[in-house]
């Protein structure tokens, strides 16, 4: 549809032509008062199938034709905008078209333009769209410059095409750029050579050198030339493929490979026309590879001068490899042995544990390592401790398995003897255990016997003897009642043995029963006891705060009365007795050099006297059963006292430590861990 409206051109009177249909019926006087150059033109823009523009006048107002609807998103609903300045229609390409106009009229000269970009909405949205468009001046009868007809072409699709392609090239370029692959094509009439940068730089030469076929040739390894090069290209003529790794030698005199893939294109009479292929350098690929076969034959020879079997697997768990000392073991060839063969080898009490585990290292990546027996090649089924390793690569990839089967059969005979024999000791140790409940069973006998039977008779000489010295005294000479005392006080030292031996017995018999108490009530029951012989003696005894401490509190007294006891016992004469009972808390740090855990804290009472005191080399005598530094005769006692006490301290898993001087004095340090 070509619609016209009223123009807005003041210097002539023009008429209105509604519809390019209703032309014939448009009054014939209204056309003809429009200029002829203006007539014209709108019959060439009706008859257009292109859109096309008419810039009128000094005002350059706009008419259009129907193309133009379609194509730049003129809406015919909204067209009442024809016959107004091209700025108001077309704002958003008039920045665009406007100087090329202007210099149309400067110059009166008609142009061209090719990919012009014009955004244009369409279906709501501004897209940049591309044009081919011509510019031509319209002029009246006299030449006189009246408009600018302007004729587009929309070649957007080709446009874009053309970019991709361009891209397509631009990501191609890059690629082989990055990946170092070059490009060239020979022509096999004429042997003109054309290649990309890098294939010069690849053989040594600045990038801006053109080679030609024959120098290329030159630089190609004289040997692989014949055995490779020339072969290959044989054979690309009956397949088409042209392939060769080669040696070539560089422009500075070094060393190198090359690989190159191509393809022959032929004519329409099978005439060979041109090879186009690319062409890599893989120096480094080689040397990587002859570094891996150079370790792979360390590898190998290491493998085979160890004893041990060595075999490997790759990554899905296939074992493609073993050592000398496998086929040595098993007596099988090279050529037989396989995965299925080397698992039948395994005793088959393990095998499918062996299998198993195997699996689950493959799918996991973890260390495989099992005991099993294996079969040698005599029939023996030997043990072998199996260990594999993954080998990864640096994103934790499995690339191949190592292993190795080391034969522990030595140590296997001798674990297993070991612990028949740590069987056999166990039921000896048994036994003796049941006989050690037995013997405590009779030492409890014997302690009951002991504090009822053995003090008996004791108490009937006790008894009879202070009978007769009660009522025969007046009868007995001298000589009667000397032996008569004698027998009273070997009767009291025979009580009071039998009694420190009880007491030692119980510190071992009696339950160990920890109770949380405080010390200074323990201490105060005990100096209650002795309060009497403390007054006799005008004894001092000074007792700091003990604290609270898990203890058994029937020994605990006990080791207290024993201290204290012996502290009022050994005294010196014509000097009053003085007792310092003390206690704080330390640590195991500050008594290590003790033994002490120092870990752990500990409670520490000590006793101190003023008394006889003893040598230091006796020290750890002093704690022995029946030891006495002095007679008997002199200080009374048994020589288990002090015994006591440490049996008493040990059964606090504590520490005990003397220290004295001869006839000044001694101290004795107890620490009891603490709970």
């Amino acid at each position: 549809m070509f619609s016209i409206k009223q123009s807005t051109r003041s210097s002539g009177g023009m008429g209105e032509i509604i519809s390019s249909n209703d032309w014939s019926a448009t009054p014939i006087g209204i056309i003809e008062i429009w200029p002829l150059a203006l007539r014209s033109t709108l019959g060439i823009m009706l008859n257009s199938k292109f859109p096309m523009f008419l810039f009128w006048g000094d005002e350059l107002t706009c008419f259009y034709n129907d193309a133009c609807h379609l194509s730049l998103g003129i809406d015919e609903k909204h067209s009442d905008i024809l016959g107004k300045p091209g700025a108001e229609l077309l704002p958003d390409v008039w920045v665009i078209i406007l100087p090329i106009i202007e210099e149309l009229k400067a110059t009166g000269e008609a142009s061209w333009h090719e990919d012009q970009c014009f955004p244009i909405q369409r279906n709501g949205k501004i897209v940049d769209t591309y044009w081919t468009s011509s510019y031509s001046p319209v002029n009246d009868e006299s030449g006189k410059f009246e408009g600018v007809l302007v004729t587009m072409n929309d070649v957007t699709e080709k446009v874009e095409v053309r970019k991709k392609l361009v891209d397509v090239e631009g990501r191609t370029r890059l690629a082989t750029e990055i990946a170092e692959i070059a490009t060239w094509e020979l022509d096999l009439q004429l042997h003109n050579l054309v290649h990309s940068e890098s294939l010069a730089t690849i053989f040594g030469h600045d990038s801006s050198v053109k080679l030609s076929y024959e120098g290329l040739m030159e630089q190609i390894n004289q040997e692989d030339l014949v055995d490779i090069v020339d072969k290959a290209f044989l054979l690309a003529m009956r397949t088409g493929i042209y392939k060769y790794d080669a040696r070539i030698i560089k422009q500075n005199g070094e060393r190198g490979w090359v690989r190159s893939h191509g393809k022959i294109f032929f004519d329409a009479n099978d005439e060979p026309l041109k090879i186009v292929g690319t062409l890599i350098d893989i120096t480094e690929e080689i040397n990587r590879r002859e570094i891996l076969m150079k370790s792979e034959s360390k590898f190998r020879l290491l493998a085979d001068s160890m004893p041990q079997l060595v075999w490997t697997a790759d990554a899905a768990g296939n074992q493609n490899y073993y050592n000398l000392s496998t086929f040595t073991y098993s007596g099988m060839t090279t050529f037989s042995i396989k995965d299925t063969e080397w698992l039948m080898l395994v005793h088959p009490h393990e095998r499918e544990e062996y299998k198993d585990k195997w699996e689950k290292a493959i799918a996991t990546g973890d260390d495989f390592l099992f005991e099993h027996r294996l079969l040698r090649h005599d029939g023996e089924y030997r043990w072998q401790l199996s260990h594999a390793l993954a080998q990864k690569d640096t994103l934790g990839n499995i690339q191949m398995w190592v292993g190795t089967s080391t034969d522990i059969q030595a140590q296997k005979t001798f674990t297993e003897e070991l612990e028949k024999q740590v069987s056999e000791r166990t039921a000896e140790l048994e036994s003796s255990n049941q006989n050690l409940v037995k013997m405590n069973i009779e030492l409890q006998s014997f302690v009951y016997v002991s504090s009822h039977d053995l003090q008996e008779p004791l108490r009937k000489i006790q008894t009879f003897i202070s009978r007769i010295t009660d009522t025969e005294e007046s009868q007995l000479n001298v000589k009667a009642k000397e032996h008569f005392q004698r027998i009273t006080s070997a009767a009291k030292r025979m009580q009071s043995l039998i009694q420190d031996l009880l007491d030692y017995s119980r510190t071992n018999l009696t339950d160990k029963v920890f109770v949380l108490k405080n010390l200074h009530d323990i201490a105060e029951e005990v100096l209650e006891d002795y309060s009497e012989i403390i007054m006799d003696a005008k004894a001092v005894v000074t007792l700091d705060d003990l604290g609270e401490a898990k203890v058994i509190p029937f020994q605990f007294r006990q080791l207290l009365s024993n201290l204290i006891g012996n502290a009022l016992k050994f005294t010196k004469r014509g000097t009053v007795p003085h007792i310092d009972i003390k206690g704080n808390r330390v640590t195991g740090e500050s008594i290590k050099s003790l033994g002490a855990d120092t870990n752990l804290m500990y409670h520490h009472i000590s006793v101190a006297d003023n008394g006889i005191g003893f040598d230091m080399e006796y020290r750890k005598k002093i704690f022995e059963v029946f030891q006495r530094l002095h007679g008997k005769v002199e200080y009374s006692g048994t020589g288990i006292g002090l015994a006591i006490v440490k049996k008493i301290v040990e059964n606090h898993n504590g520490i005990i430590t003397a220290t004295a001087t001869l006839n000044e004095g001694a101290t004795f340090d107890i620490y009891i861990p603490e709970l």
